[in-house]
């Protein structure tokens, strides 16, 4: 894609905030009928059936990267990638805490335990495997031209803090799994990109005039007491 971030973030922005039909866009962005085209075509956004411009999840990361990469730059700094953390991880550990196991067992043990829930590839568990091997929690051995993986102390540590109940891992995991796969999983992933976004750029606002800040703040703790609200009765529930 030949367009700058000055051409393609206003866009986007625009309508991750309000799905728009072309018309409406055209009066905002006189200049953005091919960059609307090309943004379907790259997969940044889609067309309902109504013929409205919605956001896609690669359009989400376009956006998030923009930014970023327009914070960065300002502020002289780049930030550290996250550390992989996941249910993955948890369940490949959980796995050699069982055996040593070679990845290709990992992978069809992972299917086996998800009870057809999850079809892993090597794509994604070898990565997963290798950020174990990063983070000093497994050690790999070589055993008749297989690379066998092992629980080290400190994996087995993190384990022990994080799974409770080993007999119930399993079910709980498959559970998260299934839930993770959802589309409601998915709408809610979605709304909350959205409002981290939105909140970065009324913080940036706020920076720039810190009377906002009250302003922020309220809309923030009215958010919070609905989703005291929502769940207040679940938790009562629970602890009765």
């Amino acid at each position: 894609m030949a367009y700058s971030k000055e051409e393609i973030l206003p866009i986007l922005l625009h309508i991750s905030r309000n799905a728009s039909n072309q018309e409406e866009l055209l009066t905002t962005f006189p200049d953005a009928g091919s960059l609307l085209e090309e943004f379907v075509q790259e997969g940044l956004l889609e067309l309902n059936h109504h013929h409205f411009y919605m956001i896609t999840e690669k359009g989400m990361k376009t956006i998030r990267k923009l930014v970023e990469k327009r914070s960065h730059h300002k502020h002289g700094s780049k930030k550290k990638p996250p550390k992989r953390k996941g249910l993955i991880q948890l369940a490949i550990l959980q796995l050699l805490n069982e055996a040593p196991r070679h990845g290709y067992q990992v992978m069809k043990l992972l299917e086996e335990r998800s009870e057809g829930h999850y079809s892993p590839s090597a794509g994604t568990i070898y990565p997963a495997l290798q950020d174990l091997l990063d983070r000093d929690f497994i050690g790999v051995h070589e055993q008749a031209d297989k690379k066998v993986y092992v629980l080290h102390t400190t994996g087995l540590e993190y384990l022990k803090d994080v799974v409770q109940d080993e007999e119930q891992f399993w079910e709980d995991w498959r559970f998260k799994l299934m839930w993770k796969q959802s589309k409601e999983a998915a709408l809610l992933k979605e709304q909350f990109e959205k409002f981290q976004l939105e909140y970065h750029y009324a913080l940036r606002s706020v920076m720039g005039n810190p009377q906002k800040a009250n302003d922020l703040i309220s809309i923030l703790e009215d958010s919070r007491q609905k989703l005291v609200n929502l769940s207040k009765h679940d938790v009562e529930g629970g602890e009765e």
